[in-house]
């Protein structure tokens, strides 16, 4: 059986879009509940406010969260239902998309997204993944977006450490989708197709990302960012679509939720985390190519290598033996790649890169 989603039914991208916000958003209704966190609230509603106001309707704007949780879902179920809202508007970063994604499920309503940050592929996803206290508990397939919009100069503002970490974790459906594809005999064309972009978007970040984010640095909006933009919000989200659950996550993204149960590693970025465990996957792996140029291109972007640039100063701490115990669990993606993994493999090779990038940070 083939049960595929493409990705949101429009996806528009260009800098100052959102002065269009009024005409782009009142087909979906006359009462948007919008999601914001604190900062991004103070960014979007001057900007989205009047122009929607002008075409008649009614923005329920409203602050979202500290986390994707199913408690902070009911929590914003309740509101939307009591302001009578007719569509959600999910803004921002990874997890209050995911959040307003699941609301947007539950009552039944359209979605729309307006991410401010490349860092994730949130807004062009149907995933919302739930977590308690930090920690990963459940990922839940949710509702598309009708339409995201992406003002790409406000993108471009942001912290260009949130680019370099959607970097990662956009290389991450190639590192981790190939090794589920290889198992798989007689792949169907969506498979074939998810393979392909994967690897077109891979070399696409290898050949711009540095020098986007660069320009990010540097105050400028240029062709690169544009391009990694695109590639971390749109290209990952329908890479993600069309390979389904089959073409997904590994061992990158088992080791980022195994680790959560450390407070430290909060402090770190998504595709941060995911960034450090494609490195141990290549290690894993023994994939000697990969894991050269994944150091190389995660040193420059300044993403982390090592366990010290995680929070991670003792690898004997028992509650760090632990994550790697639920790295590794019966069910783990982890178990997605071609070689057996349980903790004592996976230690082994945090180990060896410790020793290979190592003197390389000293």
């Amino acid at each position: 059986m083939t049960d595929i989603y493409l990705g949101p039914k429009r996806y528009v991208q260009r800098p100052g879009v959102l002065a269009e916000a009024g005409s782009q958003l009142e087909g979906y209704g006359r009462r948007p509940m919008i999601l914001c966190d604190e900062l991004v609230l103070s960014i979007l509603r001057p900007l989205l406010e009047e122009p929607l106001q002008s075409l008649g309707l009614a923005p329920c704007f409203t602050l979202f969260g500290v986390e994707c949780s199913l408690t902070e879902v009911a929590r914003l179920t309740e509101i939307g239902r009591s302001e009578k809202v007719d569509f959600i508007v999910g803004t921002g970063g990874g997890k209050a998309i995911d959040t307003a994604r699941a609301v947007a499920g539950r009552l039944d309503l359209p979605l729309v997204t307006i991410p401010t940050s490349a860092a994730t592929c949130s807004a062009a996803s149907t995933v919302s993944v739930i977590y308690e206290n930090g920690i990963r508990t459940d990922t839940i397939n949710g509702k598309a977006a009708e339409l995201v919009l992406v003002d790409s100069a406000i993108v471009a503002a942001a912290p260009s450490r949130l680019l370099a970490a959607g970097m990662g974790d956009t290389l991450a459906k190639w590192y981790e989708g190939k090794p589920t594809y290889d198992q798989t005999p007689d792949p169907p064309p969506s498979l074939q197709a998810a393979l392909a972009l994967s690897t077109q978007v891979k070399e696409t970040i290898f050949e711009c990302g540095l020098a986007a984010k660069q320009d990010v640095d540097a105050g400028k909006n240029s062709p690169a960012a544009e391009k990694m933009i695109e590639a971390n919000i749109l290209m990952a989200g329908v890479i993600g679509g069309i390979g389904g659950r089959t073409f997904r996550v590994a061992l990158a993204h088992a080791l980022l939720y195994g680790l959560t149960i450390l407070p430290q590693v909060h402090h770190y970025l998504h595709g941060e985390v995911v960034s450090y465990g494609l490195v141990v996957q290549a290690c894993l792996e023994r994939n000697e190519a990969e894991l050269n140029r994944l150091i190389s291109f995660f040193s420059q972007l300044g993403l982390p290598i090592t366990l010290a640039e995680l929070g991670i100063v003792d690898s004997e701490n028992p509650r760090f033996r632990e994550g790697l115990c639920l790295t590794c669990a019966k069910g783990s993606s982890a178990h997605n790649l071609t070689r057996a993994v349980d903790e004592k493999v996976l230690l082994q090779a945090i180990l060896e890169v410790e020793e290979r990038v190592g003197p390389m940070r000293r």
